[in-house]
């Protein structure tokens, strides 16, 4: 008669994969049932508001860098020039927004030139707002 062979329990790994796949499914679940709560906001009545005469529109100086031409506000310069315009700003002794100067590159600018623009800006006591192109491209 043949012997029959005796199954030992308990001694082989217990499958796990399946685990994994459950808990995979579980988190979708999870995720594509739950209600997201959108903010709301509240309606109100703003006062109009009527631009006196007496503002003056404050013009922020702005520095142009466009496929290898430099601009202070809109007239052509060179690097030297630049660095003059910016000191005879006295931009040290202002405050607040009349510090900022806008820096804009467009086109093809070499890294020197937009470098040298940004370093007279701040040695100048500018404080540099970067302006870069969008769309196009």
């Amino acid at each position: 008669m043949p012997r029959r062979e005796r199954r030992r329990y308990g001694l082989d790994d217990i499958p796990v994969a399946s685990f994994s796949d459950i808990a995979f499914l579980l988190i979708i679940f999870f995720i594509l049932t739950t209600t997201l709560v959108a903010t709301r906001g509240f309606l109100t009545d703003f006062p109009a508001g009527q631009r006196s005469e007496k503002q003056e529109e404050k013009k922020t100086t702005t520095v142009t860098l466009r496929d290898g031409k430099m601009l202070l506000n809109n007239s052509p310069v060179d690097i030297l020039t630049l660095r003059k315009e910016l000191q005879a700003l006295n931009l040290r002794d202002r405050t607040g927004e009349d510090r900022v100067v806008m820096l804009e590159s467009a086109g093809r600018v070499e890294y020197r030139e937009y470098f040298q623009a940004m370093a007279a800006v701040t040695q100048a006591g500018g404080t540099l707002c970067i302006v870069r192109e969008t769309g196009g491209d």
